[in-house]
């Protein structure tokens, strides 16, 4: 599985939230609009927690006062690429030469950035403007993102040892007796268990159920 993807096609705001006076009111609502990634990094908020991500403003108060509570001009972002991001708008120089700043509502993000490994590759002049301001390749991030790799292979390898052990056991199930009867209902009981956790793993790695999972 490749996580940190960057979609392929623009975003359709699907949420309807009332209108709030005060941005932050919407979070909820961009976290289920965003499904609890960073529109900027991709990092699924599942690993540090909603408490690491705020409401970014894509055109900056400073600059756009009146869209301070717009939903269309909010975005769910990490604390970092928040942070990072700031008051960023593109200057007159660069918006002429198309260094627009890349969202997911307005522009095909995958036709600006995407993912080589656990780094990011630009592959416009939005997407360098992107990664060098939002630093998408500091190395502190691209080693956190070669770890949650990692993580999400060991999550598939273990889920595949343990799916094949528990489709062995439940027809044997049947023809046993006694003893061996309880045995082999406590393993299966065990490799769901083992398996639901694996699923928990998975999707606070990735924000996505694990293909296949079983839940006891």
């Amino acid at each position: 599985m490749r996580p940190f993807l960057y979609p392929e096609e623009r975003h359709l705001r699907a949420q309807t939230p009332p209108s709030f006076t005060d941005y932050r009111q919407y979070k909820p609502y961009l976290r289920l609009e965003f499904a609890g990634q960073c529109v900027y990094c991709r990092m699924p908020d599942g690993l540090a927690g909603a408490d690491s991500f705020g409401v970014d403003h894509y055109r900056p108060t400073s600059r756009f006062p009146d869209l301070g509570s717009v939903y269309g001009n909010l975005f769910y972002s990490c604390n970092r690429c928040n942070r990072r991001k700031g008051d960023f708008w593109p200057t007159d120089s660069q918006w002429s030469e198309g260094a627009v700043f890349p969202n997911p509502c307005d522009h095909r993000m995958s036709e600006h950035l995407r993912y080589r490994g656990a780094r990011v590759q630009a592959i416009s002049r939005a997407g360098e403007i992107a990664v060098e301001l939002l630093m998408l390749n500091d190395e502190e991030d691209v080693r956190y993102r070669e770890f949650v790799r990692r993580s999400i292979e060991r999550c598939l390898s273990e889920a595949a040892i343990k799916s094949e052990l528990l489709l062995a056991l439940t027809p044997r199930l049947l023809e046993s007796q006694g003893t061996e009867n309880e045995q082999m209902r406590i393993e299966i009981s065990r490799l769901k268990a083992d398996l639901s956790r694996i699923a928990e793993d998975f999707e606070r790695l990735t924000g996505a159920r694990l293909p296949g999972s079983v839940r006891s």
